[in-house]
């Protein structure tokens, strides 16, 4: 008889609401590695490993994505490190660190993105040297071409990607560079192509991959290249960030708790002069307000570094506190603690940010 009502109350819902989607999320940054002198002078290889512990436990054990918001590294060396996950369980889980030099590495910081999500597909892919035979050797412009394959319940995914770690040899190459091109996502399976130059050759590619058909996550990336008109890289003003910012609109859902909003950044691609300077990238967001449905990403450089190319991927939620999101159609209504607190419709011929609220 127990089984019966809850069958009866479920079918009920959805009547009214049509299907119910359920989410947990949650976000930090984890600055363990940040000029510390075991980082300064290092001893290779080298093994890290930070605890992270939920300010919420999960319901259900979670995915955890990671990705580079800040990373330094010295000019003129081989750079090869890796970030990545391990004991995953309701209450943290730890971020792993390993450099294997020669270059050092005294800034790396990590932003991680842990959720429940039944719309959410996380993937790692490690691409090693014998993966990438045309980017691993050679010189010049060089490509690659890949495939990620995913579960074909996405029927229109949104998907993007961060570089969590990397082996370059930059011997006799001025530039260090890497690149991600994703193409056009189909219901089970997405083209993606690596791109490197000079005698940069990439012999370890470790790439997260963040895959969504969740209506109200919204997910891309952004890059831009030194010219006349785009400065931002320019290494003349060595005394403060040199940043390029990117806007674009949210759904009205994302000013109910903005503080709580998931805004995820990360680096998935760049272009540095090898010896000119020390390497620094950093990626980071603008603090969203009450009432704003705006969302900025900043990405850029510092000090001495010549960037000629930064590309950064980001990954937005609305408040990660649990919320029931229920859609019939192009009809969502977010409900917490049993209470409505907003009604929004897409229409079906307009993109996400343009909803319009009831």
């Amino acid at each position: 008889m127990f089984y019966l009502i809850v069958i009866l109350c479920v079918t009920i819902s959805n009547a009214y609401y049509g299907s119910e989607y359920y989410a947990e999320w949650q976000t930090g940054v984890d600055n363990s590695i940040s000029k510390q002198d075991q980082f300064l002078f290092p001893t290779y290889p080298m093994r890290f490993s930070s605890q992270v512990i939920f300010s919420r436990r999960f319901s259900v054990c979670p995915q955890v994505l990671l990705m580079h918001e800040e990373i330094q590294w010295s000019r003129g060396r081989n750079i090869n490190y890796q970030t990545y996950v391990s004991d995953v369980t309701i209450f943290g889980f730890n971020i792993n660190y390993v450099i294997w030099g020669p270059a050092v590495v005294p800034i790396l910081s990590v932003r991680w993105v842990a959720l429940v999500d039944d719309q959410v597909e996380i993937q790692y892919v490690h691409y090693q040297e014998k993966d990438l035979y045309l980017l691993s050797q050679g010189f010049g412009a060089r490509s690659q071409d890949f495939m990620i394959s995913y579960y074909p319940r996405y029927p229109a995914p949104k998907i993007t990607a961060f570089i969590v770690g990397a082996d370059f040899e930059i011997f006799n190459s001025l530039f260090t560079s890497v690149r991600i091109q994703m193409g056009i996502p189909t219901s089970n399976s997405m083209d993606v192509r690596f791109l490197t130059r000079d005698f940069c050759h990439v012999r370890s590619l470790y790439v997260a991959y963040f895959i969504s058909n969740n209506y109200l996550t919204l997910a891309g990336s952004v890059g831009a290249y030194y010219s006349t008109y785009n400065q931002f890289l320019d290494n003349q003003n060595r005394q403060t960030i040199r940043a390029q910012k990117f806007s674009r609109l949210v759904p009205s859902i994302y000013s109910l708790d903005p503080a709580y909003n998931i805004l995820a950044q990360g680096i998935s691609g760049f272009d540095i002069h090898s010896y000119a300077g020390s390497a620094y990238l950093r990626v980071a967001a603008e603090s969203m307000i009450n009432q704003s449905q705006i969302y900025t990403l900043v990405y850029g450089t510092r000090g001495d570094t010549v960037l000629t190319y930064m590309q950064a991927s980001y990954i937005l939620h609305p408040p990660g506190i649990p919320y029931h999101y229920y859609y019939k159609n192009y009809d969502w209504i977010v409900t917490k603690d049993d209470q409505i607190i907003l009604e929004e419709t897409i229409e079906q011929e307009k993109k996400i940010n343009e909803l319009n609220k009831k």
